[in-house]
């Protein structure tokens, strides 16, 4: 909560839903001073649960006629928010292929050990500040899709339509509850101090009673369209939307950076269903000539049981080991990157407990805090059907097995990005935009 939320709060003064204060926006006829902009952004959990308000089946309704009735609730531009996935997947990529290279040099960075931890669920980052402080260091620097994408549309689109990012509304469609406190963190405005990135976030259930009570039949629209320049994504981006998404969404574009060659599946179904935890190793050959291949060369090189005991960082909670490599098993030289999924907060605390313990030793973690991820977040439409998350997440796998781009380092827009904006993962200008800090006992104590 905001320190002005909080004053309100304290006031007595009971605030306003912010899909009133956004239908209050869209309401305003668009000749009317002080109209905004207003714009939309829609998560992949959204399109596959957003159906289910109709009555019909996860999935049942497209993208396309869920575009098409933001625009006619009034919205002037829609966006995609699997935009700001694969803008997550080129940061957080980049961010782990950092943290190994500095870890293979033996200078690691105090405030970068590994295992690095997802930062994209806002319940796991308010879990991590309030009960884990200690692991602050260890989560991604990385904003998460939302708050990328409300960073882009107040800078870079902003910038394009040479509009003040004051005069634009921002608004996220969410399957989660906590993606409001999210957006009401004080520093996230990047367009303009005091302008926030996102002002507000309806749920996915909310935007279903909107389209009902304002009679636009979901289900009977003809197919819209997302605008350009933030409203295209790939298939690794909707992956998203279900525990396990991210890491493998993560995985696919990682792996091509270390080794300079796509991977050879990218289904990746280790990571995949519903358990409470799940593991997973996968094998990465740098390209021959790299800095990387270098690196592990050197390491393999130098590595003995002495050595290998020494590169122990112990100054943190959780010890990594110097991370594992496989020359034994194949003679090429490679890394074995060690991941782990969590899919609910109770298997995460477990997870943490066998970490610490030296039980349990990764590189990589997702945590999402809903069990089944995104797809079964708080604010998406109640069902009587227990499996409705597991079709969910089919219809969600669905979708990436349709995308004509499945990597998100591939998806043209996001190249664009780079380069008429950002530069490349990771520059300054990145990490002004899109990467983030977290506060120990949480924002409101910033």
């Amino acid at each position: 909560m905001s320190r002005a939320s909080l004053a309100a709060a304290a006031a007595g003064v009971k605030a306003e839903p912010h899909w009133k204060l956004a239908l209050a926006e869209l309401d305003k006829p668009h000749d009317s001073p002080g109209r905004k902009v207003v714009i939309a952004q829609v998560a992949p959990a959204v399109r596959v649960a957003i159906a289910e308000s109709f009555g019909l089946a996860p999935g049942a309704t497209t993208p396309g006629q869920l575009a098409e009735g933001l625009r006619r609730l009034g919205f002037d531009h829609v966006f995609d928010t699997l935009f700001g996935a694969d803008l997550t997947i080129m940061e957080e990529g980049t961010e782990l292929v950092h943290r190994l290279k500095e870890h293979l040099e033996a200078h690691p960075h105090s405030d970068e050990p590994l295992p690095m931890f997802t930062s994209c669920c806002p319940g796991w980052i308010a879990m991590t500040e309030k009960s884990y402080p200690e692991l602050i260091p260890y989560l991604s620097s990385c904003k998460s899709p939302q708050m990328m994408l409300g960073a882009m549309v107040k800078t870079y689109f902003a910038e394009k339509k040479g509009i003040p990012a004051r005069d634009i509304c921002m608004v996220s469609v969410m399957p989660c509850v906590r993606k409001q406190g999210e957006a009401d963190r004080e520093w996230f405005c990047s367009g303009e101090a005091g302008v926030r990135d996102v002002d507000h976030v309806i749920t996915t259930a909310e935007l279903g009673n909107i389209f009902k009570e304002r009679n636009i039949p979901l289900p009977e629209l003809p197919e819209g369209h997302f605008d350009n320049p933030l409203g295209e994504g790939s298939g690794a981006g909707v992956l998203f939307g279900t525990t396990g998404g991210v890491m493998e969404a993560a995985l696919r574009t990682a792996y091509e950076i270390v080794t300079k060659q796509p991977m050879d599946r990218l289904n990746f179904a280790e990571v995949r269903g519903m358990d409470g935890i799940k593991e997973a190793e996968v094998n990465m050959v740098p390209a021959p000539g790299s800095k990387f291949a270098e690196l592990v060369a050197a390491r393999l090189a130098k590595k003995t049981e002495d050595e290998a005991a020494a590169s122990v960082t112990t100054a943190g909670p959780i010890h990594w080991d110097g991370g594992k490599g496989f020359s034994e098993e194949d003679g090429q030289g490679g890394l074995t990157l060690r991941i782990a999924v969590a899919n609910g907060l109770g298997n995460a605390k477990k997870l943490i407990t066998k970490m610490q313990a030296g039980e349990a030793k990764y590189d990589f973690v997702e945590v999402m805090a809903c069990p089944a991820g995104c797809v079964g977040g708080g604010g998406q439409p109640r069902s009587q059907d227990k499996q409705i998350t597991a079709k969910r997440q089919a219809a969600v796998y669905s979708l990436d097995e349709r995308s004509k781009v499945r990597r998100s380092h591939e998806n043209p827009a996001i190249q664009q990005l780079y380069a008429e904006f950002l530069g490349e993962p990771m520059s300054h200008k990145a990490h002004d935009l899109l990467h983030t800090h977290y506060v120990a006992g949480g924002a409101e104590m910033e």
